[in-house]
């Protein structure tokens, strides 16, 4: 019986967790911190950032995002949804120019500019049509 609760113990403490999904917890903004063995930073493995989920609030920055269901000939576009007040529930629709390129998970790279979000604050970057669940949690730091 102590072995069984044991092995319970470890497997509940070795898990994944929530928290590295992201969102914005206690007044703080928690990006995602989930990585795939390609280091994509990703909740379900559908739609992720390469590299850091903490960026500059400024209009030049871009990120590369990688979506499963795009490709060379697949056009891209993202909706930014705010999670910390006083604006959240807002968002914001951006079309991403080109078409996927070469990435960590194939021809399925995108640039994704950061003016329309460019702000500081809590964003849930998620491809249109895509789940919530799929978005990645960044911050955009000041």
């Amino acid at each position: 019986m102590r072995s069984l609760l044991l092995t319970a113990l470890l497997a509940i403490s070795c898990a994944a967790s929530q928290n590295d999904l992201g969102g914005y917890v206690n007044g703080i903004c928690e990006p995602t911190t989930r990585r795939d063995a390609q280091a994509v930073a990703t909740t379900t493995g559908q739609f992720g950032v390469v590299g850091s989920t903490s960026v500059k609030a400024d209009v030049e920055e871009t990120l590369v995002v990688v979506w499963r269901s795009g490709g060379p000939a697949t056009s891209l576009a993202v909706i930014a949804y705010r999670l910390d007040p006083p604006s959240a529930s807002t968002w914001v629709r951006w079309s991403v120019g080109g078409y996927g390129s070469a990435s960590p998970w194939g021809e399925v790279g995108y640039q994704v500019g950061m003016k329309p979000i460019s702000t500081p604050g809590c964003w849930r970057l998620v491809p249109e049509g895509g789940r919530m669940e799929d978005g990645v949690v960044i911050a955009v730091l000041p």
